[in-house]
Parts: structure tokens; C-alpha cells; sequence
């Protein structure tokens, strides 16, 4: 009898600890905290390598726009642009260098000539800030279904609660509080998955913004430049 004390006790202080009450989980609510650990993992995955490049393309566009001021207005751009190829910016120079050498002075007058540039360097940093904004979409999937899942895995867990008490006729604490401790588990690891892929999202939003932002007033600035003075 005391041995069987003893490994009850052992027992109930192994369901006590949360990697206890999730080893001793319904095959479902682990399959549940497997698929948050997933999305979770992913998402820091996504977080991190957004981040890193954006700090790239960022310091790019930074030295590519203080090189490109130091140049003459015929100067020669598109080797400074081919030395910064994370950059947005080089990339809308390469296009309005393209574009312009397409279209020379002869042929075009320079306001038509001024608007096709512009157009496409708008298609070129647009293309290029389509391909930085690759897997964000992700981060804004596991912020909105993470939740919900965890949700349907806290249900579960209430619901092999109350079945529980059925099977044993009992209410005591006892009885119903690995149940509810479960399904509160799965509720802590969907707000655990959701919550930085949203500040991740956010913050990825904000530096494409940037990208943008910066590419369009370069787009006048290099025009104005190249072109503009012979308006």
C-alpha cells in the first residue's frame, strides 16, 4: 500500500508540471500544440530572415542614394546601381536607365519621354518590393488562425473535462482540473504563436511602406536629374 501511495503521488506530481499534463494530453490536443509549435516556429523563422534582409536592402539603399547624389546628371549611373543589387532603388535606376536609353531624345519628346521612365521605375521598385514582401503573408495567417486554434484545442480539453466527471460521477477538483489545465495549455500556446507573428507583420508592413516611400521619391529625383532639366 505505501508503494502504491508513493507512485500515485509520483503521478499526480508529474501531471502537476506542464511538460507532465502535455505528455499526458489527448492524441488531439497534441496534435493540436504540435501544429502551434509548427506555425510558431515558422513564423520566427520568417521574422528573422525578413529582418535580416531588410537591414541589407536598407544600409543598399542607403549608400547606393548617397552615391548616386554625388554623381554628375550624366554620369555613370548604372555602374553604382549594378555595385548595390539588394538595393530598391538601384533596381528603379536600372529600369529608368532601360527605359530612357529605349527611348532617346530624338525620337519621343521629353514630357512623353519623362512618363514612361516613370513608369517604369514605379513597375520596377513595385516588382521589387512584391519580392521583400515574400512569406509576410504568413505572419498574418498564423496571427489570425493561431487563436482559433488554440481555441479549438481549449474546447477539447473542456470537453474531456465534463467528460471525465461523467465517467468518475465526480466534480471535485481532482477530477476536473487536469482537464481544464490542458485546455488552458492550448489557449497560452495559441496567444504564444499569434502574438508575435502580428508584431512581426506590423513591423514587416511598415519597413515595405518604407521601401516604397523611398523608391517613389528617388523615381522624381532621378528623373528630375536625367530628364527633367531638359523639360
Amino acid at each position: 500500500m505505501v508503494i502504491a501511495s508513493l507512485i500515485l503521488q509520483i503521478g499526480a506530481g508529474a501531471r502537476a508540471t506542464i511538460p507532465g499534463l502535455v505528455a499526458s494530453a489527448s492524441p488531439f490536443s497534441k496534435a493540436v500544440l504540435l501544429l502551434l509549435l509548427v506555425l510558431s516556429v515558422y513564423s520566427w523563422a520568417v521574422i528573422w530572415n525578413r529582418m535580416r534582409l531588410y537591414a541589407r536592402v536598407a544600409r543598399q539603399d542607403q549608400a547606393f542614394l548617397l552615391a548616386f547624389r554625388k554623381l554628375t546628371a550624366q554620369g555613370d549611373c548604372r555602374l553604382v546601381a549594378e555595385q548595390h543589387p539588394a538595393s530598391v532603388m538601384a533596381r528603379a535606376a536600372l529600369a529608368g536607365l532601360k527605359s530612357l536609353e529605349q527611348l532617346p531624345a530624338d525620337r519621343v519628346g521629353p514630357g512623353a519621354r519623362f512618363d514612361l521612365a516613370q513608369r517604369a521605375m514605379d513597375r520596377a521598385a513595385n516588382d521589387e518590393v512584391a519580392s521583400l514582401e515574400r512569406h509576410v503573408g504568413f505572419l498574418a495567417t498564423t496571427g489570425n488562425v493561431s487563436p482559433f486554434i488554440g481555441l479549438m484545442g481549449t474546447v477539447w480539453g473542456v470537453m474531456a473535462a465534463f467528460v471525465n466527471i461523467g465517467a468518475q460521477g465526480s466534480a471535485s477538483l481532482v477530477v476536473v482540473a487536469p482537464g481544464i489545465a490542458e485546455a488552458l495549455i492550448a489557449t497560452i500556446a495559441g496567444l504564444a504563436a499569434a502574438i508575435p507573428a502580428v508584431i512581426g507583420y506590423n513591423h514587416c508592413l511598415g519597413r515595405l511602406r518604407d521601401f516604397g516611400n523611398s523608391a517613389t521619391m528617388f523615381t522624381s529625383e532621378f528623373l528630375d536629374k536625367r530628364v527633367g532639366a531638359h523639360l
